[in-house]
Formats: C-alpha cells, structure tokens, sequence
C-alpha cells in the first residue's frame, strides 16, 4: 500500500513519517464562543489527507481523523449532523466529506448521524477566495436537531460554511467536530 499523503511504500494509511508530521489542532473558540474542535491542522500530511477523500473519493483517508475526532469529542454529545457538500460537487467528486466523517465517528461512538441539512446545488468554491468574495450558502433544514449534537464539517477556515449550516437549524450545536482546521480561523 502507498501513504495517502505523500505515495511512499507503507502497511497502513499513511506512513510512519507523514504520521509523525500530522499537527493535532488546539481547541479554538469562534466569536460567538462556539467551540470548534479538529484533528488536525490543515497543513502537510493532514491537508494532503483531506484532499484525497474530498477530490479523490479516498474513503480510508478519513481515518485518522475519525479516529482523533471520536477521542476528542465531548462525552455529551447527543447526536452528529454532516455539513453537507453541494449537490453537484457531492456527484462530480463521488462522496460528501463530512458525511463520510460523521459515520465514521458514529461508527466509533454508537451516536447517530442526523443529515438534518439539506445544501444548494451548487455554490461558488470558497477554498483561496477573499472574504468579500465569499457567497452566502442557503442551506435548508429537513430534520429537527436535538439538544447537544456536534456540527461536522470537513475543514473549517473562515467558518463562513459552519455559520450558514448553523442558520439553517433549529438549534445551536454544542460543538463543531473539523478534520482540519486552519491555524486560525480567519475572522472569528
């Protein structure tokens, strides 16, 4: 098998240097106080990881962060609600990363994964754009939130795809679960 980040010969996931490269998150607390938590930062191997599962479809890249993310979680947490992709990049790219992660951590917890939202079919890319470029995301609820799910998104870096997700609910999560997330969240 080749390591999902960087193609050198290994037995698991990624190799034993590209492991020992992966930064673990500190806890970051948005303006609002809500509490995002990450496996990693979105750096190096990590955001090589997250690129495999988002553009790839590399479904055993979201593993080491499943597995840091259902370490990480807090204990009362009720429920796990993805942040969906947009329709049409879900269908080009052949998987939704956040849904892809919250199974995953439900799968190490036993919670249940609500798809509480619904995204648009298409909106523009955010990755690299400038804040005033940044369109706003109309995301609709399908399903009541309960008291005390975590929100899961891919990564977060502005969290402009976190706060849209967070209008559209009936309730405010109590934590955000992220891969990856940037070394400071831009505006928040």
């Amino acid at each position: 098998m080749v390591c999902l980040a960087c193609t050198a010969l290994t037995k698991g996931v990624i190799c034993a240097v590209c492991d020992t490269r992966l930064r673990n998150a500190p806890d970051t607390v948005r303006g609002d106080g809500l509490r995002v938590i990450a496996a990693h930062t979105h750096e190096g191997p990590s955001r090589a990881l997250i690129h495999a599962l988002k553009y790839r479809g590399v479904f055993a890249a979201a593993l080491p962060f499943v597995t840091r993310l259902a370490e990480r979680m807090p204990p009362d947490t009720t429920a796990l609600i993805p942040v969906p992709r947009a329709w049409l990049r879900a269908a080009r790219y052949g998987v939704d990363p956040a849904a892809v992660l919250a199974a995953g951590v439900g799968r190490l917890t036993g919670l249940p994964v609500i798809p509480a939202l619904v995204p648009p079919l298409w909106w523009r890319r955010h990755a690299g754009a400038r804040r005033q470029d940044r369109v706003r995301i109309g995301f609709r609820q399908r399903a009541a939130a309960p008291a005390g799910f975590a929100l899961v998104d891919d990564v977060v870096t502005t969290g402009a795809t976190v706060t849209a997700a967070m209008d559209a609910l009936d309730k405010r999560p109590s934590v955000v679960l992220a891969a990856t997330v940037a070394p400071r969240i831009g505006g928040e």
